[in-house]
């Protein structure tokens, strides 16, 4: 008797229901022990016009949200109530366009830096939009596609997450790179495909070790701490993708196969599962997350084709 083939993506389909199969028996095995810890939030607004497949949100000084509209390979720019004001890039390798664009991030003086994965090159516009300079990805005279790009809170180290060397490179604002960590591997301090990188106040940097199940944390010294650990339990993290940190120096993690976002305290130490109505609030496909000045959460949900945007718990 010959066995069915099974293709590529019934495997992925099978993959994904063991996954949400195991979930379930854990969410309910956790629920006769004692409730999940949630923290209440509130659905503020959705921004969706035009969008495909948006894998990132900064927000600007002015309150303006850019979204990485990444199925069209553009930065598309909405206001707080969520109408589209513009949008900017188009899908090439001249200056100024973009090919598979992934992460975003905002510099102090109102910048615009564009993870330019498939050029291999990080863009910088200006707040409107305009083009202002683009320079290459390059490591140890290889180059690099990048993930996601932040930039410190003086506005003078650009930190980016590569996906083809598997680390971190630190850039001056023109491209001059200043420094690197990581490498391909499960130790503390190397990454299997980093993704999302978030700058703290206080100079640390958090990024996304998709493979790993974790993020990491450097600081200014050099010291590596972690964020979580593999699992479907709360506190634990299967596939995340996005990390922000809000004004009190709480650390969320957005995980795009659990669809949720999970909150760390200062210490990295498990807090809760945002939520709303007493149970976990899904966020499908989450990835890119961003929080502002005003206590407002963003969650890109790709396969949604939308940003959606919360008011967090105090």
């Amino acid at each position: 008797m010959m066995r069915p083939r099974v293709t590529t993506r019934s495997k992925t389909a099978v993959l994904r229901f063991r996954i949400a199969l195991s979930l379930a028996i854990a969410l309910t095995a956790t629920a006769v022990v004692a409730a999940i810890p949630l923290g209440e939030l509130r659905t503020l607004v959705t921004l969706s016009e035009g969008l495909s497949l948006p894998s990132d949100v900064a927000i600007g000084r002015d309150g303006r949200i850019y979204v990485v509209d990444s199925g069209n390979h553009r930065i598309a720019v909405f206001n707080r109530s969520g109408k589209r004001l513009q949008t900017f890039g188009e899908r090439g390798g001249n200056p100024g366009q973009l090919r598979d664009p992934v992460g975003i991030g905002m510099a102090p003086s109102g910048e615009v830096y564009v993870a330019d994965k498939g050029n291999h090159r990080i863009q910088v516009y200006s707040a409107d939009g305009a083009h202002v300079r683009a320079w290459p990805v390059k490591a140890g005279g290889k180059v690099v596609a990048p993930v996601d790009v932040a930039v410190d809170a003086a506005g003078k180290t650009v930190y980016v997450t590569g996906n083809t060397n598997h680390k971190v490179m630190a850039f001056s604002p023109e491209g001059r790179l200043l420094h690197q960590w990581g490498g391909e591997g499960t130790n503390r301090g190397e990454f299997r495909f980093p993704a999302t990188v978030a700058v703290g106040t206080d100079g640390r940097v958090y990024v996304v070790d998709v493979l790993n199940t974790r993020v990491q944390v450097r600081d200014p010294g050099g010291s590596i701490y972690t964020v979580g650990e593999w699992g479907v339990l709360p506190g634990q993290l299967f596939r995340p993708k996005g990390v922000a940190l809000d004004r009190r120096g709480r650390v969320y993690v957005s995980d795009s196969y659990l669809d949720v976002v999970q909150v760390f305290n200062s210490a990295y130490q498990f807090m809760y599962v945002l939520g709303s109505g007493g149970k976990p609030q899904p966020m499908t496909s989450a990835a890119g997350i961003a929080i502002d000045g005003d206590n407002r959460l963003y969650v890109t949900e790709m396969l949604k084709h939308r940003v959606t945007v919360f008011e967090l718990p105090p």
